[in-house]
């Protein structure tokens, strides 16, 4: 069957008609404003793919009307600033709206406005294969992912920092396009996507259409084969001296550093993917006394007189019945620093198990917290020491000792090359005293490091010494791109299937984390999904789409303590105002909750303490109605959801904010999950 086929561009600048009275932002406010200027500049009425005259839609253009010459069918969609998405035959005016000169937020706010993204998603519906020829302005005008079928494929001639925007799903694929493309292949920067799609319409037309699109559906990656040898025939285009004096073009072309083509963000080729790759993949989460109170007031705001939080609250898994999560990280600082009351009890209990409600055999990995004397010259624990705290505990896991090369202890070279070596002097230390005793638990040799090559020698250092467990420590703070090069020098000299490597302080998106699995990823830990909880402004509750929201801030009006009380000493308002404003919007969000009231009104009760609390009502407007409009929480069907419902995203106090975190922990647990049951991992 014949291939269908959709490409998506922006609207271009430049225009067929430039009139002087064309077309604002403002007139597109309004529905019937629109309507009688677009009567006022009727004369110029004209079809989308002619109105556009930009050197991209230009170049693309040329390619399709000689494609379609050759028999070819293909549509064409614009994306518009001012209409939204437009097929290339609907009618318009000319106007002077782009996306380009917007912030982010407007190009969320406004796009939604002209429903982008459902008219998107209900067009490509109908096709193969969708080609996106779009800059980062417009890409961010789609709400990414789209949904479709495992049938269809989705290319994007994007730049290369548009991967992360994009490349979320699979069967999404990226040929890469920006300066060094432009200026080889000779064409302008504004253009140059255009420009190279219609090569590759015409070496379609050329080699026959139906085989060039089976042959993408079948293999993307051919996208870039195809694009190049276009070039290769043509001696207009590119000389000898192009690439390297090479005789063969096409391999010239090929060989170079451009058009690179991406179906993950972090691609790992057959080469690269380790030996254990498919062995087990676990979450962990570091235990930070993250509990509430299981009988929390929402309405009234109180907890029970008599609870004792240390005895009373509860954690994610005693909420949720089942841990959302694959193992829990304690840190020896954090029982060090815990109150004799909680030392105390973990010993009468009988060890960190029975203490966290937990079965004796869940995994329990134990660190030093090598943040915490990060400004010590030396780690403040021995090897003894921190051997005998794993046996007290009932660890399973256990880590060497480790000092951090991070931040200026990186950059100066004697500080980073001490701090190195002594990780792996304890690291030595400690399987040597290991191996004397008898231990319950499993010992993780941890490693530094400051490039890919100190990682990768002191890796091979601790498997030599006979470690089938390493943890890379150090990487929290650190590109995702950087950790990705250490693991690619890493994953060739991991020894067997059964070797499993941590990394300490990383959970980034799944998408990431599939390809360090792929390079030997076999746990990690983060907080971040909890923390995110209550950090930042837009990403406060996650959504299992992958959508994120920002939760609304109702900060509760307080004499005693707090935001409130600082403003009130400042002079900035009366108490009873605060507590009148809060207690109205808190009141208004729930008749919204049971549909006693509309969104706007329910809105506008909020942005009034808002107001009053000098958030950023500007930002904070647009961000609150959409996520009371999408209404995530109803949802969601997770145990907090369904419990507390519309109060799960409510900014406001440690039992709500923290139960948001468990749910976001559960959120991302499932997509761990997941990713093990698209990889077939087992577990458990």
């Amino acid at each position: 069957m014949e291939k269908r086929i959709l490409v998506v561009t922006s609207c271009t600048g430049e225009k067929v008609s430039k009139p002087e009275n064309q077309l604002l932002f403002e007139d597109f406010q309004d529905a019937n404003r629109l309507h009688q200027r677009e009567s006022e500049l009727s004369p110029y009425r004209t079809t989308a793919k002619d109105m556009y005259t930009g050197s991209q839609h230009l170049a693309l253009m040329e390619g399709i009307n000689l494609y379609r010459e050759y028999g070819g069918k293909i549509d064409v969609n614009i994306i518009s600033a001012g209409y939204g998405l437009l097929s290339e035959n609907e009618e318009i005016v000319p106007y002077e709206v782009t996306f380009n000169n917007m912030n982010s937020q407007t190009i969320k706010n406004w796009s939604k406005r002209q429903r982008i993204t459902e008219t998107l998603q209900e067009r490509i519906r109908e096709y193969d294969l969708v080609f996106f020829l779009l800059g980062d302005k417009y890409l961010q005008s789609v709400e990414w992912p789209l949904s479709i079928s495992s049938q269809q494929r989705l290319f994007f001639f994007a730049g290369n920092s548009s991967r992360t925007r994009v490349m979320v799903e699979e069967n999404y694929h990226l040929l890469s396009i920006g300066e060094d493309e432009a200026k080889v292949f000779r064409f302008g920067l504004i253009g140059i996507k255009g420009f190279l799609f219609a090569q590759l319409l015409k070496q379609a037309s050329a080699v026959g259409h139906h085989k060039i699109w089976e042959d993408l559906y079948l293999n993307p990656a051919k996208v870039r084969d195809y694009v190049m040898e276009s070039f290769a025939s043509k001696d207009k285009q590119l000389t000898l001296s192009d690439f390297s004096e090479k005789e063969n073009r096409v391999d010239s072309l090929k060989a170079s550093n451009l058009l690179n083509f991406y179906s993950e963000l972090f691609p790992v080729p057959d080469s690269l993917i380790a030996i254990n790759y498919k062995a087990e993949l676990n979450f962990f989460l570091p235990e930070n006394d993250d509990r509430v109170d299981p009988n929390y007031d929402f309405i009234n705001d109180v907890s029970h007189k008599d609870r004792n939080p240390l005895l009373h609250d509860v954690y994610s898994h005693q909420i949720y019945g089942t841990p959302q999560y694959d193992g829990l990280l304690v840190s020896k600082v954090n029982i060090d620093n815990a109150t004799k009351q909680k030392v105390q009890l973990i010993k009468e209990m009988g060890g960190i198990h029975k203490f966290l409600h937990l079965p004796e055999d869940f995994p329990i990995m134990g660190d030093c917290g090598a943040f915490s004397y990060i400004s010590n010259e030396v780690p403040p624990y021995t090897t003894k020491q921190i051997i005998d705290y794993y046996d007290e505990l009932g660890i399973n896991y256990g880590v060497s000792v480790d000092h951090l090369v991070v931040g200026p202890f990186k950059k100066d070279l004697d500080t980073r090359q001490f701090r190195y070596e002594l990780t792996l002097k304890r690291a030595e230390e400690f399987i040597v005293e290991y191996r004397k005793g008898t231990h319950k638990f499993h010992p993780i040799g941890i490693i530094q490091g400051w490039d890919p090559q100190s990682f990768k020698e002191a890796a091979l250092h601790l498997i030599n010494l006979g470690y089938d467990y390493i943890a890379i420590g150090g990487l929290a703070r650190e590109q995702s791109g950087k950790i990705y090069e250490i693991l690619r020098e890493i994953s060739p000299i991991i020894p067997n299937e059964k070797f499993r490597l941590h990394l300490f302080g990383v959970a980034r998106d799944i998408r990431t984390m599939r390809s360090f699995h792929k390079l030997g990823v076999t746990s990690f830990d983060s907080s971040s999904p909890l923390r995110r909880a209550w950090l930042g402004t837009g990403h406060n509750y996650h959504a299992l789409s992958g959508k994120h929201y920002t939760a609304i801030r109702i900060p509760e009006a307080k004499e005693t303590s707090g935001r409130v009380k600082k403003m009130v000493q400042e002079g900035k308002g009366e108490f009873l105002q605060y507590k009148e404003l809060e207690q109205s919007a808190l009141k208004a969000l729930r008749a919204f909750s049971n549909g006693e009231l509309g969104l706007e009104e329910a809105l506008s009760a909020i942005l009034r303490y808002d107001e009053l609390l000098g958030e950023k009502r500007e930002v904070h407007e647009d961000l609150y109605r959409e996520v009371l409009a999408e209404r995530p929480w109803e949802t969601c069907g997770c145990e907090i959801c369904k419990t507390i419902g519309i109060d799960t995203i409510v900014f406001r106090g440690n039992n709500r904010n923290r139960r948001r975190g468990f749910h976001n922990t559960h959120v991302y647990h499932e997509q761990v999950k997941a990713l093990r049951k698209s990889l077939d991992i087992p577990h458990g």
